[in-house]
């Protein structure tokens, strides 16, 4: 029926409709019932958390494991569970933001737009874990919405530009891009001055304080977790929040059958944990010791968690891997493996470009199924 009505649109000379201009005004409808459309939207939003769980989520304890704090099977089973709570107590700052970067209209034609956004990060997550590239899937999910949106709305009427103003007080895709080009930058910058006060405050410590910071590295990842859980599992909500609205739901506050289904999603993506990412950012960027990780994990959890309450979705990647730079560099700086950051910042420039354009094909496809 949309494709017969846009012919319709193409062929009446005489009413000349354009269903462009007239869209906020036209209900369009779908061969596909609203029910099923609206539940394969939240299934992929629920996938999308699985693969932030096992794309960026395997970064979370990837220092501890790298320097040998905990052992693989602890830190994961410590990480999932604590990402589950951080998805439960994680509040709705972040969702709104995502919620807030569209203006599209309360209809279902929003969901097939969805759709492609969700297929286009969820795609480029297993690409990167194939490639063994740690990646940011705030990238891949904001570009990927982003790109269908701009497909499916004939271009940026729908898009919520924003104000820039401070990381809480701008608005729309300003605030998106203000948290996600801050927060690897205070990844460094926190991380850098962690180190160095570590390092002062333990200058005459002996090796007898290792195992009681190799300790302490079971509250840090824990926190990492739960911020990253707080962080991350509200961009899935976020989505499905825009979903259930367009299918004709009034705004209210995330049901808690959202937050059970997205805090389990990612603490199961956790639990498959992508080993060649572990690698990357446990010790492929700096040799870790203890006191290193527990420095990187108190930085990122720090700022992971400032930013959630102020409605920040920043990349969790980045700022773990960033705060490992200036752990690093406050450290030894000439044992920063820059060549492996690098790569890394490249994987990252290209994520939102690259969903964009895969979200724009995939929901040009979509619309002429329908």
């Amino acid at each position: 029926m949309l494709r017969q009505r846009r012919k319709l649109c193409r062929i009446s000379a005489s009413v000349k409709v354009n269903l462009r201009d007239n869209r906020d005004c036209i209900p369009i409808p779908c061969l596909v019932p609203v029910d099923f459309t609206l539940a394969l939207v939240i299934l992929l939003a629920l996938y999308f958390a699985y693969t932030d769980g096992f794309q960026v989520g395997s970064s979370v304890p990837a220092s501890a494991i790298g320097c040998r704090a905990l052992t693989p099977l602890q830190a994961v089973a410590l990480a999932a569970t604590c990402e589950l709570g951080g998805a439960l107590l994680g509040g709705s700052a972040v969702a709104n933001t995502v919620t807030g970067i569209t203006s599209w209209p309360a209809r279902t034609d929003l969901l097939p737009v969805l759709l492609a956004g969700l297929l286009s990060a969820s795609l480029w997550n297993h690409l990167m874990r194939r490639l063994k590239q740690p990646s940011s899937s705030t990238h891949a999910l904001f570009g990927g919405l982003l790109g269908g949106v701009f497909a499916g709305g004939a271009g940026a009427q729908y898009i919520v530009w924003g104000n820039v103003g401070s990381i809480v007080n701008s608005t729309g895709v300003c605030k998106v891009v203000l948290s996600l080009i801050l927060s690897p930058l205070l990844g460094i910058l926190v991380g850098y001055a962690t180190m160095r006060i570590a390092t002062f405050l333990l200058v005459r410590a002996t090796t007898r304080i290792t195992p009681v910071i190799e300790k302490l590295q079971w509250l840090t990842v824990g926190t990492l977790a739960f911020s990253h859980g707080a962080n991350d599992s509200q961009k899935a909500m976020g989505v499905i929040m825009l979903a259930l609205i367009a299918a004709g739901l009034p705004p209210g506050p995330i049901p808690l059958w959202v937050r059970l289904a997205t805090g389990a999603a990612i603490a199961l993506g956790v639990a498959s944990m992508a080993p060649g990412i572990v690698k990357r950012v446990g010790t492929q960027i700096f040799r870790l010791r203890p006191l290193h990780g527990l420095a990187t994990q108190t930085s990122a959890a720090g700022i992971i968690f400032t930013a959630s309450a102020a409605g920040g979705p920043v990349s969790t990647t980045q700022v773990i891997a960033s705060s490992v730079m200036g752990v690093g560099s406050a450290a030894r700086l000439k044992g920063v493996h820059w060549a492996a950051a690098q790569e890394m910042i490249f994987g990252w420039l290209l994520t939102i470009p690259g969903t964009a354009l895969l979200a724009w094909l995939i929901e040009a496809a979509i619309s002429k199924a329908l």
